[in-house]
């Protein structure tokens, strides 16, 4: 758990809960799960256009919405297992710190909510406020500061 001790291994890292990390073991796994996160962000905004279309635009089916879609299939799916990833992470950082391991799921959590609230409020704009979304933003916010602050700044051992 140390500074000098060597990396731990993928798998022991993402796939299991157990154990606990040191910050920086937490930084570098954070860094890469928010990088592949980043990174299919930017595939969905690329092709994100092609998903709202009607048929006076194009054919109902043809490559680019295929594509679209397949894309977004694989974008939901890689999203739950890097949140599972970082609930891994986190608890392991959580039991280094003598914290309870529970509580790696508010940032996913907080997440998934703020983004549910993202895509739901258009569509029912006339009932759902743009104040709801907002206080979801800010929950998100506090959930990923509070995060870095337990997680990636404070030492080892009780609180």
């Amino acid at each position: 758990m140390g500074g000098g001790a060597p990396a731990h291994s993928w798998r022991f890292l993402f796939r299991t809960d157990q154990g606990g990390i040191s910050r920086r073991e937490w930084w570098r796994g954070s860094a890469l799960l928010a990088a592949l996160l980043l990174a299919l962000a930017a595939g969905w905004r690329f092709l994100s256009p092609y998903a709202n279309r009607g048929l006076d635009e194009r054919k109902l089916m043809d490559a680019i919405t295929i594509v679209t879609f397949v894309y977004l299939l694989v974008y939901a799916f890689a999203a739950i297992l890097i949140a599972v990833c970082f609930v891994n992470l986190s608890a392991k950082r959580l039991r280094a710190r003598g914290r309870l391991p529970g509580l790696a799921g508010i940032v996913p959590l907080a997440a998934l909510v703020a983004g549910a609230a993202h895509w739901l409020q258009p569509r029912v704009a006339d009932t759902m406020p743009w104040a709801i979304v907002a206080a979801c933003d800010v929950a998100l916010a506090a959930a990923i500061a509070a995060a870095i602050v337990e997680l990636g700044l404070r030492r080892d051992g009780p609180a």
